[in-house]
């Protein structure tokens, strides 16, 4: 039987791979892996995502609040409607991967239209009572946008070219894609080698990291303008002392006087110096 092990990568092409030596916080049956030429990370396997598993809630391992996920999410919506208020201004957008809404229900206030694609069945009832409107795939929009919006959604898909060039056909021939992953080269992964974040960071759901170098090139392949590939720091100082001191995760919710607005922004501005940030966000559009 032939192995369903990746021995390929994804982005180059190449089948000079080898392991990181970082583990998944949920499976330690799959290895996490680096191309040698192009610095691609990705996991050993996809095998674990069948068609249904978005569908059916797996990613929250079939168990979640929608209130608690909505308040968890909020910081980032917040953030994202900050980013975009002016771009999305009188415009439609839709947002692929929604998840709980959240960023949707506040870009109503600014937008002449918003909708979301969503596969998470447990969501409908949520939606259908907000009267948020979702899809469950592309092949159900018959319109075009003019933004559209996809956060921390990229890294999840086993063929993200595909979904990229899905999406791109949704577009208004002047409207632009946003795209927001992960960072490979995160400070606590390059700049700190923080192997406890590294192993919590990376889990089953993530099969690609990405980082500039990568999701460029990845964004070349699928025949897509890049208008602009920006650095973004969510998180700060705290936090990030947190995990090389303490070796987990919510720092910046246990040492609250050491999350200081001034600290941070001198903190995170030096990340984004330096492209060592934990976010990537970048903005595409069609070809003339």
């Amino acid at each position: 039987m032939e192995s369903s092990e990746n021995k390929k990568c994804y982005v180059c092409g190449s089948c000079e791979i080898e392991n990181t030596g970082y583990s998944l916080r949920d499976d330690e049956s799959i290895k996490v892996l680096r191309c040698k030429r192009c610095s691609l990370v990705f996991l050993s396997s996809f095998e674990h995502i069948n068609k249904d598993f978005y569908k059916d809630g797996k990613m929250h391992s079939g168990n979640f609040d929608h209130k608690k996920w909505l308040e968890a999410s909020y910081n980032d919506d917040r953030r994202r409607l900050m980013m975009l208020k002016k771009t999305i201004k009188g415009k439609k957008i839709l947002d692929f991967g929604c998840g709980a809404g959240g960023f949707l229900m506040m870009a109503e206030d600014y937008a002449s239209r918003v909708a979301g694609i969503e596969k998470q069945e447990s969501m409908r009832t949520f939606f259908s009572e907000n009267n948020i409107e979702v899809f469950d795939n592309s092949d159900e929009i018959q319109d075009k946008f003019d933004v559209i919006t996809m956060f921390h959604v990229l890294e999840h898909l086993p063929d993200p070219k595909s979904v990229i060039k899905e999406l791109l056909e949704k577009l208004e021939n002047d409207g632009c894609l946003i795209i927001e992953v992960p960072n490979e080269d995160d400070a606590l992964l390059s700049l700190y080698g923080c192997k406890k974040f590294a192993d919590f960071t990376h889990w089953s759901c993530h099969l690609y990291s990405f980082n500039k170098k990568t999701l460029k090139r990845l964004l070349e392949n699928t025949g897509a303008k890049i208008n602009y590939i920006k650095p973004v720091q969510r998180y700060g100082i705290a936090n990030h002392l947190y995990w090389l001191i303490r070796g987990e995760k919510g720092g910046h919710n246990v040492w609250k006087k050491l999350d200081n607005p001034i600290l941070n922004f001198f903190y995170k501005n030096f990340l984004k110096l330096i492209s060592k940030t934990d976010t990537l966000v970048v903005s595409i559009s069609k070809k003339a």
